[in-house]
């Protein structure tokens, strides 16, 4: 017999280190997170947020020679806070999102679970001939 549990989140987290500036009341702090989802982060930050506040992130994920993202800028509540070994944990769900910063969240998540690569996200550039190749225009 096997036993179903009910599934805890509606969306995967995916661990990832991210460069992320809150702002709080006018007040800008660097933070990173520990993981992300479709639906919210959390973050590891020196200081403390209160739980309800809401606070505006800039996410800037970073590809290597590819590149970075413009950052990405939304809005979040702060869901819950903790310390950790001197530092804060954070946990922040995404609220107000509208139709544009929803699709970019998506092709963000989409880079973490694979779906979508880095050259998905620059396809405005021409694409790199491979000088080795010997069928490359």
């Amino acid at each position: 017999m096997t036993t179903q549990y009910p599934k805890r989140r509606e969306h995967p987290r995916f661990n990832v280190d991210i460069q992320v500036t809150i702002a709080v009341d006018d007040a800008k702090r660097a933070a990173r997170t520990r993981d992300m989802s479709r639906a919210g982060l959390c973050l590891i930050a020196d200081q403390s947020l209160v739980v309800d506040t809401e606070i505006n992130l800039e996410l800037v994920l970073t590809f290597g020679e590819a590149g970075a993202t413009e950052p990405l800028e939304l809005t979040g509540r702060v869901a819950w806070c903790t310390e950790l070994f001197g530092s804060y944990q954070i946990g922040v769900k995404f609220v107000n999102l509208d139709d544009d910063r929803a699709r970019y969240l998506d092709m963000f998540i989409g880079f973490l679970d694979g779906t979508l690569g880095p050259g998905d996200l620059f396809s405005s550039e021409e694409p790199r001939a491979d000088p080795d190749d010997p069928f490359a225009a």
